[in-house]
């Protein structure tokens, strides 16, 4: 017989032995979470300091849901209302012309996008710059300028991030022709200024690093060191992903990796926006600097957090490195923007475009890798939900998310899988001793090689 996802059913791993298998695990994970290290006392702390600014983050980001919600009228899914269908229609119209400017055809909306977060964004940032040096800050001004640049359901910031992700893998650039040296890295070093980006975060920090080492030990934005359902965990993890974005630990660990040459482009980044921001504090105030410029880095600090939280939430207890349980998969997703959904894609084929992650899932799926593993996927939510279904320790929810590819799961076992997902950890104070790796916390170069030899996408 076959399951609801077309396997044959000698490819499903029997589920009573899979959850035995399960609960061999040494970490003991229904213990009390407390803090181990001084270190990890120190980022907690740290991570408080930095979520003082949640109550403007929310604000805005409340703002932004409403917008859409009035845009839609209410009615619908997120992304139906007029505003966005505008939007779909006018890529679609501008296609024809924009497409002889990119490598791949569905990647001629880039260029409107290019024009609205690069031209409007940064205009309304200078008028509101102009504005604060005649006649002072304007509340309403500063409000309404983050609103704006967020866009309706933060489509913005979602947008601009995911094509910074997607420029910083795609060492051949997404444009050709005579634009193709201004436009190839235009939102990691503009447009992202606007929204807390350092230049080469992407490019080299996430490319280089996290694609390497796929959220283990020297993954300097690992979360498997501590339980992920858990509030105080993810504070002291936020001061993590902010070293990251500002370039500290990555330039610490490519040093460590003896990768001078690396480090040496990272900090060239960091200077870059350093200066930058130097620049508009010398013409203004360090007022107008930490409400218009480091704002946007905190508010991008926090709010990716919760992303990579999310993507890499749950472990296999006896093989962390498992790629269909390390990383999430969402399906029916209201915003999943340039198919990022498929997170488990993105880390076995980085620099592939992101068109062709539906016909990569189908090629595993097919094999029946997702199924073998019970791969950690969910159904119609999206990583912000997820985020908070996990923290709070809604398992109700996130087993009714929770998409079982075997067809064989009761609850209870679906409860159990993800509660031990969870709350295993790969490495440090609370990994499991009996753990036995396959070598990827040293580096697991399957998919991270190719940015070392700038090789990537080239068959694309």
């Amino acid at each position: 017989t076959q399951s609801t996802w077309g396997i044959q059913e000698n490819h499903v791993v029997r589920c009573g032995a899979r959850s035995a298998e399960m609960c061999k695990s040494t970490n003991k994970i229904d213990e009390p979470f407390r803090f181990l290290t001084i270190r990890e006392w120190l980022y907690y702390f740290a991570g408080i300091a930095l979520l003082m600014f949640v109550p403007f983050i929310g604000a805005y980001v409340g703002s932004v849901v409403l917008w859409d919600c009035v845009d839609r009228l209410f009615q619908g899914r997120p992304l139906d209302g007029y505003l966005m269908k505008f939007v779909r229609w006018f890529n679609i119209k501008s296609a024809a012309f924009n497409s002889q400017f990119t490598r791949h055809p569905n990647d001629a909306f880039v260029l409107n996008a290019i024009v609205f977060l690069g031209g409007v964004i940064p205009a309304l940032f200078f008028y509101n710059l102009w504005c604060y040096t005649q006649y002072g800050l304007n509340w309403k001004m500063l409000y309404l300028y983050h609103v704006f640049r967020l866009g309706p359901y933060f489509m913005n910031f979602a947008y601009l991030y995911t094509l910074c992700h997607k420029e910083g893998h795609s060492h051949v650039g997404m444009f050709k022709g005579p634009f193709k040296r201004v436009l190839n890295n235009v939102f990691n070093w503009w447009i992202g200024l606007f929204y807390g980006v350092m230049p080469s975060s992407f490019a080299y920090g996430h490319s280089i690093n996290h694609h390497i080492y796929n959220n283990g030990p020297r993954d300097v934005v690992s979360t498997a060191d501590k339980p992920r359902d858990n509030v105080r965990a993810f504070v002291s993890y936020v001061p993590r992903f902010f070293l990251y974005a500002i370039n500290v630990t990555t330039v610490l660990q490519f040093l460590d990796d003896k990768k001078p040459k690396v480090a040496f482009k990272m900090m060239i980044g960091s200077m870059y926006t350093l200066t930058f921001m130097y620049l508009i504090y010398r013409y203004t105030d360090f007022t107008f600097l930490a409400l218009y410029l480091f704002y946007p880095l905190v508010e991008a600090t926090v709010l990716l957090s919760c992303v990579n939280w999310v993507w890499h939430a749950f472990l296999d207890p006896n093989d962390p490195e498992d790629q269909y349980v390390g990383s999430v998969t969402i399906f029916d997703g209201p915003i999943n923007v340039l198919n990022e959904d498929y997170h488990v894609v993105h880390h076995q084929y980085p620099g592939a475009h992101w068109e062709k992650n539906p016909e990569y899932f189908k090629k595993h799926m097919d094999n029946g890798e997702y199924v073998k593993s019970i791969a950690t996927a969910f159904r119609n939510t999206h990583v912000f939900e997820l985020f908070f279904v996990i923290i709070l320790r809604d398992y109700k929810m996130l087993v009714s998310k929770f998409e079982d590819m075997t067809g064989k799961l009761t609850e209870d076992e679906k409860l159990r899988l993800l509660q031990t997902r969870l709350r295993v950890c790969w490495w440090g104070p609370r990994a499991s001793e009996h753990l036995k790796l396959q070598g990827k916390e040293i580096g697991n170069y399957e998919a991270g090689f190719e940015y070392l030899n700038n090789t990537h996408e080239k068959a694309n």
